[in-house]
């Protein structure tokens, strides 16, 4: 789920539920598909200034703080759906606002394992995409695309957890599945239960992403989402900045699609600054920041999780200080707040994170378990949109209504480049390197490949590359003939283009040569006739 650890870097003490279920397998549920994982929680510290909307309690002030892991309900399959239709694929801008980037988002919702919520409960949210637990759901949902999470734990037995996560991962792909998400919030003990260890994690990613590919080549793989939290004294909870900047650092940038990330709201509003306060939505900046500095650009960051607690008091149930709830009080709002803070997260990601793919709001259906499985003030019900008796709340009403921009799901091509400029001597017959550049993927995570054109004509100086046909990441490195250049500054032009699903998709590359006149001999010899520079004429 959502939170991990909330509370104790603010004092609060509490004791981790470990689910006793675990068993030896890596794969939770890999004994069983029908399995779910155990998902034992524990709190995590409050931002240090109150929130902005009054929620319906206030900050703790310490006491036992013990989170329940996912239970195992006992629910049929929905039958027979009818394949969902993506309604009108954009909302324009009105007059006056700023220019929208492309359309970028996918929306997508958290579904229980085993859930017993209909289909068309699932469709009238207008999601594309669902995010699943148990590989059996994966054809539940016709015409939505699936993130299934692939749970991991520490392992020493490499070959074997390898063996796992390919057989896992072609179960996957054979049921449809679109993209597979290695791990969930290993940043903390409750879910890595050998301590948070960044560069273990990076070494489990690296074998599981290889795994994957190896019998997939076309899935998707998103990083286990981070938790959004600070350090804990007692180790169980590492700084989600800090654990993500070291697992790229032990190189884990090489062995994900995207990032995976989970920027729950706590107690304010989606558009508040996260310089000034620590734990908000808008964290999601800094991560990118960080993998900007890793060169990480190009990838997508996919909120797999993200959202706000409703409080059970509209429903007539006091949970504050409740077993599962305890810590949570300050995090309680409204339900139209927190359908309010819903519907704006999604338009300040559409307008302000192009760089962000799909977006899985946490949760739709916890509320319809048994509260022998999920106990009532359980803090995992009180983030779905359902009531326990299968009604919308607000939430899932505003989510439902609220202005999308469907994404294309298509590669966008972009390049990165070196200084390609070069000072060359004129009319020299040779061949100079000006420089490099690198071909990104810089929309969603696709394979393709693409043309790699130098522009010639005239005026343009004659060109060739390294390679012709290049997919992501590739590098191309850029010629120039200066036989024939004359002296002056000289704009190198190189043209890359793919096809994807009958579009064009292009970008283009710009160097420069600074052609000197010529002093080498053989380059003054080889000058036309009647060449001049620096008041010499060639004579001929």
């Amino acid at each position: 789920m959502a939170f991990g650890t909330l509370g104790r870097a603010a004092g609060i003490s509490s004791s981790l539920l470990l689910f006793a279920a675990l068993g030896a397998f890596v794969l939770l549920g890999a004994m069983s598909a029908r399995t779910p994982a155990a998902r034992a929680q524990e709190p995590r510290p409050s931002p240090p200034t109150p929130p902005p909307a009054t929620p319906t309690g206030a900050p703790p002030s310490g006491g036992p703080f013990v989170l329940t892991a996912t239970p195992t309900p006992l629910f049929g399959r929905p039958a027979s759906p009818t394949p969902f239709v993506i309604p009108s694929p954009s909302v324009s801008p009105t007059p006056g606002e700023p220019d929208l980037p492309p359309a970028h988002l996918g929306y997508g919702v958290n579904i229980g394992p085993h859930s017993r919520v209909t289909y068309d409960v699932v469709s009238r949210l207008r999601v594309d995409w669902v995010k699943l637990y148990d590989v059996p759901q994966l054809d539940d949902y016709p015409g939505m695309r699936t993130l299934y999470r692939m749970d991991i734990r520490p392992r020493t037995d490499l070959d074997t957890f390898r063996r796992e996560v390919m057989d896992r991962a072609r179960e996957v792909a054979r049921m449809g599945g679109d993209a597979i998400e290695v791990g969930n919030e290993p940043n903390l003990i409750s879910e890595w239960p050998s301590g948070p260890n960044p560069q273990q994690f990076a070494q489990m990613l690296r074998i599981a992403y290889e795994a994957i590919k190896a019998v997939a080549p076309g899935m998707i793989v998103v990083s286990g989402g981070l938790a959004p939290t600070l350090n804990t004294a007692d180790g169980g909870a590492m700084n989600d900045l800090i654990f993500a900047n070291e697992m790229l650092s032990a190189g884990a940038g090489a062995y994900f699609d995207a990032f995976g990330y989970h920027p729950y709201g706590y107690n304010q509003p989606p558009e508040v600054d996260p310089n000034a306060h620590e734990l908000v939505f808008r964290r999601t900046e800094r991560v990118r920041e960080l993998l900007e500095a890793y060169g990480l650009d190009d990838r997508q960051i996919w909120i797999t999780e993200f959202g706000w607690l409703r409080t059970p008091k509209e429903d007539g149930i006091d949970c504050d200080g409740e077993p599962g709830f305890q810590g949570f009080e300050w995090l309680q709002f409204p339900g139209s707040v927190v359908a309010d803070y819903t519907v704006r997260a999604l338009q300040y990601a559409d307008e302000h994170w192009p760089w962000v793919g799909p977006m899985f709001l946490w949760n739709l259906d916890w509320q319809l378990y048994e509260e022998s499985y999920e106990p009532r003030c359980s803090q995992m019900r009180w983030f779905g949109i359902l009531y326990p008796d299968g009604r919308p709340t607000v939430i899932y009403e505003r989510f439902a209504a609220a202005a999308r921009r469907y994404s294309e799901y298509r590669p966008v091509l972009g390049a990165r480049t070196t200084d390609m400029t070069e000072s060359v001597e004129a009319y020299c017959p040779v061949e100079v390197s000006i420089g490099t550049f690198k071909v990104v993927n810089e929309g969603y995570p696709v394979a393709f490949e693409a043309v790699v054109q130098p522009a010639q004509g005239p005026g343009l100086p004659t060109a060739a590359v390294s390679k012709n046909v290049v997919t992501n990441g590739d590098q191309v490195e850029v010629f120039v003939w200066t036989g024939d250049l004359e002296p002056g500054l000289h704009l190198v032009a190189v043209n890359v283009f793919a096809y994807f699903e009958g579009r064009r998709l292009s970008t283009n590359v710009r160097g420069w040569v600074l052609a000197q006149p010529p002093t080498t001999p053989g380059c003054v010899a080889n000058a036309p006739a009647g060449a001049r520079f620096d008041n010499v004429s060639t004579g001929r």
